[in-house]
């Protein structure tokens, strides 16, 4: 039987993120092919969507086909990256409702597997043996194991809380003891806002976080339901995470450190969120509010992808990809010192680094961009600031202890 994991350890306690210099894995992304690499820095991905579910994996009863994984696995030996993978969607040979249409991927790949009761009882045996082979064929390749993917959505899952946490348990069985120190990740779930509450009340009165290194959420912020001209806003993200340490304290896993695998603005079809400039402002806010909140990685779907992509093979980089990259500069190797503040709409996010450095990232909600034009306001800050840096990769003398401040963050420092 597996061992649940230990609560202790982690810079994390209670939600409250202590000062410790952030590192190259705190930035991590989602792509979905391993041609082109993605240019923009980052050392971690989060494999979904990536040709890679069990149902393709494991086409029938002891079958395997590890092409499509060796790419990924080759490419990101290749680029010094490392992976985090997701386990999902059942093989129909294998699945307890076969013909199930309202699935996702393919026909009853939402459905637990048939050697699996609703109560959490049976062999499980398709799944162990599945996992078991993955984990053999990988090695220690794969860092981190979620255990599938928003489970909370009926078109990837239809199973019980119950038979999820029983895989949950059976995969770290079998993976720790082909690689004792891979981390495992519980499902990562969505809508914390709305009806998502309701999986992680259910999923956790189950137990199944417990076998969970690492709680995984999908932070995602989008208004409901969407409508053109009303954005998703990322200070938003603060409830979220409100409403997952209220489970995670009844549960007494509050102490387990949080990863978001997998959100962005998500798709502009309906919101009608394309602006270029407005997305900029919005990923890097997302990021800062997920650092101040105590989310320790943060998987950003994605790098190609018409949610939240990044590049296209037609315009290269766009404005919200090149604010990746410097906002990386700016969070490399420096820590935030408290929590990000708000007073009325200005926003302020302070750190340190080595040698003295003082820096802090400021913007202000009430301002806004259209068509390249984004509004700003002067805004006194502190004597000891000499310049501020921009999310295109500007850097600029401050004069008069006074700064333009609008939906972009901006960056000063000593």
């Amino acid at each position: 039987m597996a061992e649940a994991p230990s609560d202790a350890g982690g810079h994390e306690r209670k939600g409250i993120v202590t000062p410790d210099p952030i590192g190259n894995d705190f930035q991590a992304l989602i792509t979905h092919w391993y041609t082109k690499w993605p240019t923009i820095p980052f050392s971690t991905i989060r494999m979904w969507d990536t040709g890679t579910f069990w149902s393709e994996l494991n086409p029938g009863p002891g079958q395997y086909d590890w092409t499509v994984l060796d790419g990924w696995l080759s490419a990101a030996q290749m680029n010094h990256t490392t992976i985090t993978f997701t386990l999902g969607m059942t093989p129909q040979w294998a699945s307890s409702d076969p013909n199930n249409t309202i699935c996702h991927i393919g026909p009853g790949e939402c459905a637990p597997p048939d050697d699996l009761n609703p109560d959490g009882t049976g062999p499980d045996q398709h799944w162990k043996e599945f996992v078991a082979a993955i984990a053999q064929h990988a090695g220690t390749q794969i860092s981190a194991w979620e255990v599938w993917n928003e489970p909370n959505n009926l078109f990837f899952w239809t199973g019980t809380y119950a038979q999820l946490a029983r895989m949950a348990q059976d995969a770290r069985s079998v993976i720790l003891s082909i690689n004792p120190k891979a981390k495992m990740l519980n499902a990562g779930t969505s809508s914390l806002n709305f009806y998502g509450l309701v999986w992680w009340e259910g999923y956790a009165a189950a137990g199944g976080l417990q076998w969970a290194d690492v709680i995984a959420i999908h932070g995602d912020v989008n208004p409901y339901p969407p409508q053109c001209g009303v954005y998703p806003e990322p200070e938003t993200f603060l409830t979220v995470m409100s409403n997952l340490r209220k489970v995670l304290v009844q549960y007494g896993k509050n102490n387990k450190p949080v990863w978001d695998t997998e959100s962005s603005w998500g798709p502009t079809n309906l919101d009608c969120f394309t602006d270029q400039d407005l997305q900029a402002a919005f990923l890097a806010r997302y990021y800062l509010l997920h650092r101040s909140t105590g989310v320790r990685r943060f998987y950003w779907r994605a790098w190609i992808d018409g949610h939240g992509g990044l590049y296209t093979t037609q315009q290269g980089l766009n404005k919200a990809g090149v604010a990746y990259g410097y906002l990386h500069d700016w969070l490399m190797g420096n820590a935030l010192t408290s929590a990000c503040t708000a007073k009325g709409t200005i926003w302020t996010c302070n750190f340190t680094g080595p040698n003295g450095y003082v820096a802090a990232a400021i913007w202000d909600t009430g301002e806004t961009c259209n068509n390249g034009d984004c509004g700003t306001k002067l805004y006194p800050v502190a004597g000891r600031y000499v310049d501020y840096r921009t999310l295109d990769g500007g850097t600029h003398q401050i004069n008069n202890n006074t700064v333009p401040i609008g939906a972009k963050p901006i960056w000063v420092e000593n």
